[in-house]
């Protein structure tokens, strides 16, 4: 009969913290699995869903709808409250087969009045892309018609939305006479990235155009459903044909970006690139000096502290 070799203190100190270290690995597994798993949050007749379960962002996301929904009725005289839902993916091959037929470059859809996609790769812009999917949710429920350019335009300038490979392509455009046409942008979903970008500009240009011309109170006029075609509306609401608001548009854009036929003009942009740097660097030098001079100065007359409500 073999007996045992009995166990030193070394031996059981060692199976303790391997016991330790295996649990302590199984909770970190469980802790990212159910953090991975997808994750749904309903809110009324509102879905959310993340498929990485992020609980974070679907709170902030159904903050964020909430706010909109109380601010649609008083400045476009819609109302969002049919069911819908929105759906995020932080793994793109997840929502491939929902987005077959969707440009390469978007980062986000609206369905019909009752589905948001957002699965854009900068996650930082999704509350921002969700703002602008639902503008197109708020137009497709209330069984609105208006043109593309009008509905992407009013979608950007409701989400606070501005880029710049935007601007820079829609004053190149300009200067170059190379601007689309806005009823051409109703097939802006058959863009290139780049066509889509200006196209985009374009469309938010003229309703930041349109606003500073009419005011926000023409919006709801713009928005109604009624038996009046688009053309017909549009004459009523602003005094002007569609024609005749896009050549005024147009004329705006000319005297706003004149500084942009720099750029047309050969080797004056590369003679002018070290005076700029110069001039770069001198304000730069003046604005540092002024601000040491500011603190010097409150060292001096340096008081308790004061407090703002």
């Amino acid at each position: 009969m073999i007996s045992a070799k009995p166990k030193t203190g070394r031996d059981i100190s060692l199976n303790i913290s391997l016991r330790a270290v295996i649990l302590s690995l199984t909770a970190l597994l469980c802790i990212t699995l159910v953090q991975a798993a997808p994750l749904q949050l309903r809110a009324g007749n509102i879905t959310l869903t993340s498929d990485k379960g992020d609980s974070t962002l679907l709170r902030q996301a159904i903050q964020l709808i909430r706010s909109e929904q109380g601010v649609y009725p008083s400045k476009f005289d819609l109302m969002l409250e049919q069911p819908f839902q929105v759906r995020f993916y932080y793994d793109p091959t997840a929502a491939a087969p929902r987005l077959h037929a969707v440009p390469y470059w978007s980062g986000g859809i609206a369905r019909a009045g009752s589905e948001i996609d957002i699965y854009g790769r900068n996650r930082s812009q999704w509350l921002s892309t969700l703002k602008h999917e639902l503008f197109h949710t708020l137009v497709a429920q209330n069984q609105v018609r208006i043109p593309v350019w009008l509905n992407e335009g009013l979608a950007q300038w409701q989400a606070g939305q501005l880029e710049w490979n935007g601007f820079v392509e829609l004053g190149t455009a300009t200067v170059r006479k190379k601007l689309i046409p806005l009823v051409d942008l109703d097939v802006i979903l058959s863009f290139n990235h780049k066509r889509a970008q200006l196209a985009y500009a374009q469309a938010l240009d003229a309703v930041q155009f349109l606003v500073k011309q009419q005011g926000e109170t023409v919006l709801p006029y713009l928005l109604r459903a009624d038996e009046l075609s688009f053309k017909e509306r549009f004459k009523a609401a602003t005094g002007e044909s569609l024609v005749a608001f896009e050549i005024a548009w147009r004329a705006d854009l000319e005297q706003r970006f004149w500084f942009f036929k720099i750029s047309t003009i050969p080797g004056l942009l590369w003679a002018l690139t070290p005076l700029i740097v110069i001039l770069a660097w001198f304000l730069k030098r003046r604005r540092g000096r002024h601000k040491l001079e500011q603190w010097e100065l409150e060292d001096q007359f340096r008081e308790g502290p004061r407090y703002f409500a």
